[in-house]
Protein backbone atom coordinates (compact mmCIF):
# COMPACT_ATOMS: atom_id res chain seq x y z
CA UNK A 1 0.00 0.00 0.00
CA UNK A 2 2.82 2.46 1.21
CA UNK A 3 4.35 2.07 -2.43
CA UNK A 4 1.05 2.92 -4.15
CA UNK A 5 0.56 6.18 -2.27
CA UNK A 6 4.13 7.49 -2.88
CA UNK A 7 3.37 7.42 -6.49
CA UNK A 8 0.13 9.46 -6.32
CA UNK A 9 1.48 11.94 -4.19
CA UNK A 10 4.41 12.65 -6.39
CA UNK A 11 1.96 12.92 -9.63
CA UNK A 12 0.22 16.15 -7.96
CA UNK A 13 3.43 17.49 -6.88
CA UNK A 14 5.83 17.02 -9.96
CA UNK A 15 2.66 18.98 -11.78
CA UNK A 16 3.17 21.56 -8.87
CA UNK A 17 6.63 22.16 -9.58
CA UNK A 18 6.58 22.12 -13.45
CA UNK A 19 3.50 24.60 -13.46
CA UNK A 20 5.67 26.89 -11.20
CA UNK A 21 8.71 26.28 -13.38
CA UNK A 22 6.60 27.39 -16.27
CA UNK A 23 5.53 30.55 -14.62
CA UNK A 24 9.10 31.28 -13.49
CA UNK A 25 10.04 31.19 -17.37
CA UNK A 26 6.90 33.26 -18.20
CA UNK A 27 8.36 35.55 -15.68
CA UNK A 28 11.70 35.88 -16.80
CA UNK A 29 11.10 35.82 -20.32
CA UNK A 30 8.66 38.98 -19.57
CA UNK A 31 11.68 40.69 -17.55
CA UNK A 32 14.25 40.01 -20.25
CA UNK A 33 11.85 41.75 -23.26
CA UNK A 34 11.67 44.52 -20.56
CA UNK A 35 15.37 44.78 -19.95
CA UNK A 36 15.68 44.85 -23.59
CA UNK A 37 13.05 47.23 -24.23
CA UNK A 38 14.74 49.52 -21.46
CA UNK A 39 18.22 49.12 -22.99
CA UNK A 40 16.60 50.53 -26.13
CA UNK A 41 15.54 53.67 -24.17
CA UNK A 42 18.24 54.34 -22.02
CA UNK A 43 20.29 53.99 -25.46
CA UNK A 44 18.47 56.36 -27.34
CA UNK A 45 17.56 59.10 -24.67
CA UNK A 46 21.77 59.30 -24.56
CA UNK A 47 22.13 59.31 -28.11
CA UNK A 48 19.32 62.06 -28.09
CA UNK A 49 20.88 63.51 -25.35
CA UNK A 50 24.30 64.46 -26.80
CA UNK A 51 22.81 65.43 -30.01
CA UNK A 52 21.04 67.78 -28.23
CA UNK A 53 24.57 68.79 -26.52
CA UNK A 54 26.34 69.22 -29.30
CA UNK A 55 23.38 71.69 -30.92
CA UNK A 56 23.94 73.86 -28.14
CA UNK A 57 27.98 73.71 -28.39
CA UNK A 58 27.53 74.55 -32.29
CA UNK A 59 25.34 77.28 -31.48
CA UNK A 60 27.03 78.81 -28.99
CA UNK A 61 30.65 78.67 -31.11
CA UNK A 62 28.63 80.63 -33.40
CA UNK A 63 27.66 83.25 -30.68
CA UNK A 64 31.30 82.98 -30.15
CA UNK A 65 32.57 83.92 -33.43
CA UNK A 66 29.62 86.43 -34.78
CA UNK A 67 30.97 88.10 -31.24
CA UNK A 68 34.53 88.28 -32.07
CA UNK A 69 33.68 89.16 -35.57
CA UNK A 70 31.20 91.82 -35.10
CA UNK A 71 34.02 93.46 -32.71
CA UNK A 72 35.29 94.64 -35.43
CA UNK A 73 32.09 95.35 -37.48
CA UNK A 74 29.67 98.29 -36.92
CA UNK A 75 27.61 96.96 -34.21
CA UNK A 76 27.00 100.04 -32.70
CA UNK A 77 25.09 101.62 -35.65
CA UNK A 78 21.10 101.01 -35.90
CA UNK A 79 21.90 98.46 -39.25
CA UNK A 80 24.75 96.70 -37.35
CA UNK A 81 22.78 96.52 -34.01
CA UNK A 82 19.76 94.93 -35.95
CA UNK A 83 22.17 92.36 -37.46
CA UNK A 84 23.28 91.84 -34.62
CA UNK A 85 19.69 91.75 -32.59
CA UNK A 86 18.05 89.43 -35.43
CA UNK A 87 21.52 87.30 -35.16
CA UNK A 88 20.83 86.76 -31.65
CA UNK A 89 17.08 86.32 -31.69
CA UNK A 90 17.78 83.49 -34.64
CA UNK A 91 19.89 81.69 -32.03
CA UNK A 92 17.50 82.15 -29.54
CA UNK A 93 15.42 80.36 -31.36
CA UNK A 94 17.46 77.14 -32.30
CA UNK A 95 18.12 77.18 -28.64
CA UNK A 96 14.45 77.21 -27.72
CA UNK A 97 13.96 74.30 -30.28
CA UNK A 98 16.54 72.14 -28.46
CA UNK A 99 15.10 72.63 -25.20
CA UNK A 100 11.40 72.04 -26.76
CA UNK A 101 12.43 68.41 -28.44
CA UNK A 102 14.84 67.62 -25.61
CA UNK A 103 11.89 68.02 -23.53
CA UNK A 104 9.31 66.44 -25.75
CA UNK A 105 11.65 63.24 -25.88
CA UNK A 106 11.70 63.36 -22.10
CA UNK A 107 7.98 63.19 -22.04
CA UNK A 108 8.01 60.07 -24.36
CA UNK A 109 10.47 58.19 -22.85
CA UNK A 110 9.32 58.53 -19.38
CA UNK A 111 5.89 57.39 -21.21
CA UNK A 112 7.50 54.18 -22.06
CA UNK A 113 9.58 53.86 -18.70
CA UNK A 114 5.89 54.06 -16.85
CA UNK A 115 4.30 51.23 -19.57
CA UNK A 116 8.17 49.19 -18.74
CA UNK A 117 7.55 49.37 -15.47
CA UNK A 118 4.23 47.24 -15.00
CA UNK A 119 6.25 44.31 -16.90
CA UNK A 120 8.87 43.65 -13.88
CA UNK A 121 7.60 41.15 -11.72
CA UNK A 122 7.34 41.64 -8.25
CA UNK A 123 8.98 40.64 -5.47
CA UNK A 124 8.18 36.43 -5.29
CA UNK A 125 5.66 36.21 -2.38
Amino acid sequence: MTNQSLPEQAGPSLGAIKERQSALAGRHSTASDADRALAEVLASAHAATRESLRRLDAIAEEIDRAALQRGDLAADTPMGARELHRFLVDKQREIARVVSDARELGRAKKAVLEGLRAQYPGPAG
